[in-house]
């Protein structure tokens, strides 16, 4: 799918102008959302109004340019999932260890003061 677009030196209109399509990964999901949709409408208008006549090369094109930005698009949807994943991992591990530290302090204070002196150690 890639390759038919690179070989054809395929543009992509945007806001931000005609960009290809390594460019294509820098734009933000917003914005490949709404290069999704115009594609979309793009191919939905060029399909013409007859089920006799083929599509043309000019509609393969396009819909292979939707193509590519929606998997683009899924791309970087699954990279925010996951980042919200290992963020909430993180926290979670965090908030953990804090509770382990907690438990070892208290079972430090809860022990008599001759275990405490047989657990000091030389400087």
């Amino acid at each position: 799918m890639y390759k038919q677009l690179i070989k054809d030196g395929a543009r992509f209109s945007t806001p931000k102008g005609m960009l290809s399509l390594e460019q294509l990964f820098t734009l933000s999901i917003e914005e490949l959302n709404s290069l999704a949709v115009s594609l979309d409408d793009a191919y939905e208008k060029s399909k013409g109004k007859s089920f006799i006549e083929k599509r043309t090369t000019k509609d393969k094109g396009i819909k292979l340019q939707l193509d590519v930005v929606l998997d683009i698009l899924q791309d970087k949807q699954e990279e925010v999932e996951q980042a919200k994943e290992k963020a909430a991992n993180k926290a979670r591990n965090n908030k953990i260890r804090e509770i382990i530290a907690e438990k070892q302090d208290t079972a430090l204070a809860s022990k008599s003061i001759k275990e405490l002196t047989s657990l000091l150690t030389e400087d």
